[in-house]
């Protein structure tokens, strides 16, 4: 059953998402198409720089993400309320940067006839604290870029984004552990280090330079080299390989309430791609919102909500 995405996304208090884009299907449109030969890596770089403007702009940071050949997926924390502490001028000053406009005038005269309509500011307001919005904005202008590049028209991207909702610390680690882990499964690398266009290598580039422009780690129960740790134990495990937690990932996995058993299949679970993830307490309480009588959790057992 598909559930319309007010119903899906909390957009009173925001909280954390899984989303997901593929390109129409599934075809390699940001990749080396395996037909044809011709590549089109470069579009991944056009997504990457996307999503980090966006999170300067809107009410929503970016935690994780990995654009690979025919999708992407991102971990975002969204804010609505976030956007009542900004100014009338700061909402539109970031609703301005969103991209070009076939109107002339200057950014202040645009800003100045934007300005003296408050029912206009609400809706930019409320706009820039909205996951579906954002979405849009990633979306879309990636679309008209790569069909004039290609000098086509049509779909780029399936007609609806998948979102879905994380609910405690756990979920959101193992969720961006998850996304950071694609381009590994997908053989494209061969270690965390190399994987392209990942928010897990932009963190370990720039952790130096403190500029990265994701969301802070510490928000969600730990720091980075925590969540280095963490990682490369699952990968080594997720290859078939016979290891030992370090004791910081253990101290990290305890902080999480879990066990190392318990994070693989907090991770694993992902693939399936239910609707939320987290402690049954709290997937009760999402399902009871949806509506819904039952939930199924990762280890595929039911219970009533």
């Amino acid at each position: 059953m598909t559930y319309a995405r007010a119903h899906l996304v909390d957009t009173e208090n925001g909280g954390f998402y899984h989303c997901i884009s593929r390109c129409v299907r599934r075809g390699w449109l940001c990749g080396q198409d395996i037909v044809s030969g011709h590549s089109y890596e470069h579009r991944r770089a056009w997504v990457e720089a996307r999503i980090l403007l966006l999170a300067e702009i809107f009410a929503v940071d970016v935690f994780g993400y990995a654009v690979m050949s025919n999708h992407y997926h991102l971990v975002v924390e969204v804010e609505p309320k976030r956007v009542a502490l900004w100014s009338d001028e700061e909402v539109v000053q970031r609703w301005l940067r969103l991209g070009p406009t076939k109107n002339t005038e200057s950014d202040d005269n645009r800003a100045s006839a934007i300005l003296i309509d408050a029912k206009h500011v609400s809706r930019i307001r409320e706009r820039l604290g909205s996951l579906s919005w954002f979405m849009r904005y990633l979306n879309e202008p990636i679309a008209r870029q790569a069909n004039r590049e290609d000098g086509c028209t049509g779909r780029f991207w399936e007609g609806r984004f998948k979102s879905i909702a994380l609910l405690d610390e756990a979920a959101i680690v193992a969720c961006m552990a998850y996304v950071d882990m694609n381009p590994i499964r997908a053989k494209v690398a061969m270690c965390v280090e190399d994987a392209p266009y990942t928010s897990v290598q932009r963190r370990i580039r720039q952790t130096e330079e403190n500029s990265t422009g994701l969301g802070d780690l510490s928000r969600i129960g730990v720091t980075l080299s925590d969540y280095m740790e963490v990682l490369r134990w699952t990968i080594a495990i997720n290859d078939g390989e016979t290891a030992t937690p370090s004791v910081q990932a253990t101290q990290a996995f305890t902080r999480l309430n879990q066990t190392a058993d318990s994070w693989l299949g907090k991770v694993k679970v992902n693939r399936f791609k239910y609707r939320a993830y987290g402690s049954t307490r709290l997937l009760k309480q999402y399902a009871r919102a949806l509506g819904q009588q039952w939930i199924k959790t990762g280890s595929h057992i039911q219970y009533r909500a």
